[in-house]
């Protein structure tokens, strides 16, 4: 795996892609499940940016890795690892279920009845309370990894006292 672009982890890179994307996602599954405007508007979008975070998300599982063995192992880069193995694949179901609602929503436009009704079925009533369930799990899941690397990050910052003779001496 790649491990530095330009002496910088590949880590810190591809992290900020999943920081952005992966909250996207969220918003964007809570909206189509909820909102038939969004649905028309968005159409496979939604599904197009979940396939691009699950991407991005494997990459900064994988590369963090890597980061791990190079800054070693505390106990906070340990859980924060530990929590970062399985965002990737929380990322993945949500995707999915992004991909079944949009297909069935369109299975639903396509099989609409002829006096124009395009109510949504069942079905999709029912996946669209899933996807409300996943969004909600991928927004906090997301949330807790992230803070849990900035803590392993930040944590001993500001605890160190400062060198003596440094700047703001008088």
């Amino acid at each position: 795996m790649l491990d530095t672009i330009f002496g910088i982890p590949v880590h810190a890179l591809v992290v900020h892609a999943v920081v952005v994307l992966t909250p996207l996602l969220a918003l964007m599954i809570l909206a189509f499940s909820v909102s038939a405007r969004f649905r028309a508007w968005s159409g496979w979008l939604t599904v197009a940016v979940g396939a691009l975070a699950t991407v991005f998300s494997f990459l900064a599982s994988s590369s963090g890795e890597s980061l791990e063995e190079r800054v070693g192992r505390s106990d906070l880069v340990h859980e924060h690892a530990e929590m970062g193995d399985v965002l990737p694949w929380v990322v993945l179901l949500a995707t999915l279920v992004a991909a079944v609602l949009w297909w069935v929503w369109r299975r639903d436009r396509a099989t609409a009845p002829e006096d124009g009704r395009t109510g949504a079925s069942g079905l999709f009533r029912i996946l669209a309370v899933v996807g409300v369930v996943a969004a909600v799990g991928l927004a906090v899941d997301v949330t807790l990894v992230g803070h849990s690397g900035a803590k392993a990050v930040w944590s001993d910052v500001g605890s160190k006292p400062a060198p003596a003779g440094g700047e703001g001496d008088d």
